[in-house]
């Protein structure tokens, strides 16, 4: 008997104290399925605000677009957090896998325009509504975002943007790898004991082994991460 497939760690409920993603649990491959995962489930929550045949109202249209992407929000989060702070090759294509994607699927939202009717219904009938002054700001805030997108652009202009925007993620996220590419490879070589002055004992250690990580056997290495580059500027004597 075929026994089903393990759930994804990423989308599971995490019992962990505090909540805390279970990282040792995640392997960068599952995000792709998370991901994937994530995004269908978010297209289902807004098609069934669009399919709502009652009148808009702040709460079968505003608040539950808000409510909409809890899990894709806690995915990207997730997935953000380790891209920006303990990378690897995996992440880094996923990265320039999903960010154009991310960026199509926010556009596809923002230029609904069965979405942007109901979102345009409320605000022209906003005082008629009895909102308290958080929910009329909110209803301010999605007007102007729908806006700004081009939900009110025409087919070919909302698929020009379209391309724009994916274009910009892409980019981005060249720039982005390029840049943390840079600030992993840089090493500042400490090869003598003046080099060292000023730096204390748990530091020298710490740069020892990055040197020996690095293949500088014999020698200091002080990096761009916060913990030694800061730590080697404010206690340094080298003038």
């Amino acid at each position: 008997m075929t026994q089903p497939p393990a759930p994804n760690p990423i989308l599971a409920v995490w019992t962990t104290p505090f909540e805390a993603p279970p990282f040792a649990q995640i392997a960068p491959e599952a995000f792709r399925d998370a991901f994937e995962e994530a995004l269908a489930a978010h297209d289902r929550e807004i098609d069934a605000i669009t399919a709502d045949r009652a009148p808009p109202s702040f709460e079968n249209t505003i608040a539950a677009i808000e409510r909409s992407g809890r899990p894709l929000r806690s995915v990207t989060s997730l997935f953000w957090a380790l891209a920006g702070a303990h990378t690897n090759d995996t992440l880094v294509a996923i990265e320039r896998e999903i960010s154009p994607r991310l960026a199509a699927h926010s556009n596809k939202i923002r230029t609904n325009a069965a979405l942007f009717r109901r979102v345009e219904a409320l605000w022209r009938g906003r005082n008629t509504l009895g909102l308290n002054p958080e929910q009329a700001r909110v209803l301010e805030r999605y007007d102007v975002s729908f806006q700004r997108a081009g939900a009110g652009l025409d087919a070919a202009a909302k698929a020009r943007l379209a391309e724009i925007v994916e274009r910009l993620a892409a980019l981005g996220t060249d720039f982005s790898q390029h840049v943390l590419a840079d600030e992993q490879s840089y090493v500042l070589e400490l090869a003598t004991e003046d080099d060292l002055a000023g730096l204390p004992d748990f530091l020298r250690a710490a740069a020892r082994e990055e040197a020996q990580e690095r293949g500088l056997a014999g020698k200091h290495a002080i990096t761009l991460s916060r913990s030694s580059v800061e730590n080697s500027l404010s206690t340094s004597s080298v003038a």
